[in-house]
């Protein structure tokens, strides 16, 4: 019997069963196609021996005037900008507050010092720096003013673990004792909804007094020019001048000089490339700190800091009518894309009096999270909760013989953790998701 070539069409295809699927590949994993034969995926490589605290849910790389290379990297307790390496940390600060007299108590035998402070304001996970405390229980001063990581132990009360044993039980620490206090952190995955709000108890009023769910901390990030303007969801916008140097905190925008109305809290930050305006999306109208989730707000152009319309400036707002609530926003060729929990919107450049107009280019869509969006070659991708999409001035669904096997195997409470990137040396779209039994990323998809 003489021997027969047998070619399998390129892809993977889960739509029908196996014995349907002939002549065609049924389930593999971590192999691409390359002129119609798979092909083993090379493995992954480490960029730095040093280490972040976290989980990173946001990357942004640019270049300065000074040809430093820099990444903003965002995690769930803290923001970073690696550098040759290394990670340094310029979280920003929450609150500075002088802590009341003697606020350390230490236990002899152990490392565990407690705090007392009746500002509040941190939550458990928080970190902390503190300054001008003097020795206490054996436990000297350079050890105390230092950073850490707090347990909360009461309504006024952390504790806090020096690393070093103390000799005595005692309380002190002195009278002017400064604590830095970083942002609140934030969850690393999604805290599903408990007690009597779960399941079909959170209707009506029931739902009332439970406990609510907490979506996991996502960044937004940008570079205006060489500094980085950058923000999480649901926060306040921040700045870090990179003239300053790695050892300088991010600080809020609106404490910079100038500043003029700028937007108190934000779903997700995105800078227009050669126009440079600034948007805020899903942030707080003028004159009011309530956060709307469709409203969006621009700064005057080449000014990050002045927010308010003016006649003299192009600092304006526009507000989308399709969906609840924006979800993210993504620079395109000469647009800036905007998704909604159920539209996709173009911003345009207009010019006075309008400055910038919402355009709706696709409706009846869904996408998947902030960060579920890969740009290519003038085309946006992105995972929606049933089926893939593409837009190239056309909003369609992507075609997909994996979209049953994906989305009947999908951890639905962790969308948000859905992220996508591109392979540009293999013309690949990658999307990383959770299935259904997983809590952090298990499964990818690639296009």
């Amino acid at each position: 019997m003489p021997l027969q070539n047998i070619r399998f069409q390129p892809g993977v295809n889960r739509e029908n069963t196996s014995y349907t699927n002939e002549g065609r590949w049924y389930e593999c994993d971590k192999i691409r196609f390359r002129q119609g034969l798979p092909e083993k995926i090379g493995g992954w490589q480490r960029i730095s021996v040093s280490t972040f605290q976290g989980v990173c849910r946001s990357l942004w790389n640019w270049i300065t005037l000074g040809s430093q290379n820099y990444i903003g990297l965002g995690t769930n307790l803290k923001f970073y900008i690696e550098n040759g390496g290394g990670y340094n940390d310029i979280t920003p600060l929450r609150a500075t507050v002088t802590l009341g007299a003697n606020p350390f108590e230490t236990t002899v035998g152990s490392s565990i010092v407690e705090v007392t402070d009746a500002a509040g304001g941190y939550i458990d996970g928080d970190f902390v720096t503190f300054s001008g405390a003097t020795a206490v229980g054996g436990i000297d001063a350079d050890t105390l003013n230092q950073e850490y990581q707090i347990t909360l132990s009461g309504a006024t009360t952390y504790t806090i673990d020096v690393g070093t044993a103390a000799t005595s039980s005692a309380t002190g620490g002195g009278a002017t004792v400064d604590a830095a206090y970083q942002l609140n952190v934030g969850p690393a995955f999604n805290i599903p909804l408990t007690g009597w709000g779960a399941s079909s108890w959170g209707s009506g009023t029931w739902g009332i007094g439970s406990t609510s769910t907490e979506a996991l901390r996502l960044w937004s990030q940008s570079n205006f020019g060489e500094d980085l303007i950058f923000g999480h969801r649901g926060g306040d916008i921040y700045y870090w001048d990179a003239t300053s140097g790695l050892a300088t905190r991010g600080v809020e925008l609106s404490t910079l000089a100038g500043a003029s109305n700028v937007p108190s809290v934000q779903n997700f930050i995105t800078i227009s490339d050669v126009s440079r305006f600034v948007f805020a999306m899903g942030c707080n109208d003028l004159g009011t700190a309530t956060q709307d989730p469709m409203l969006i707000r621009w700064s005057d152009q080449e000014n990050a800091v002045n927010w308010t319309p003016a006649a003299t400036n192009q600092a304006g707002s526009v507000r989308l009518s399709r969906g609840t609530e924006i979800i993210t926003a993504t620079q395109s060729r000469q647009e800036i894309l905007v998704w909604t929990d159920a539209a996709l919107y173009s911003l345009q450049y207009q010019g006075a009096p309008i400055v910038w107009g919402a355009q709706l280019v696709g409706e009846n869509i869904s996408i998947a999270s902030q960060n579920a969006v890969a740009y290519a070659n003038g085309v946006a991708y992105w995972m929606g909760n049933d089926k893939f999409y593409r837009y190239d001035g056309r909003t369609q669904p992507l075609r997909c013989d994996l979209r049953k096997f994906i989305f009947d195997d999908f951890n639905h409470q962790q969308f948000a953790q859905v992220v996508a990137g591109t392979n540009e040396a293999y013309h690949e779209v990658w999307w990383f998701y959770c299935s259904a039994d997983a809590t952090q990323n298990d499964r990818y998809v690639e296009q």
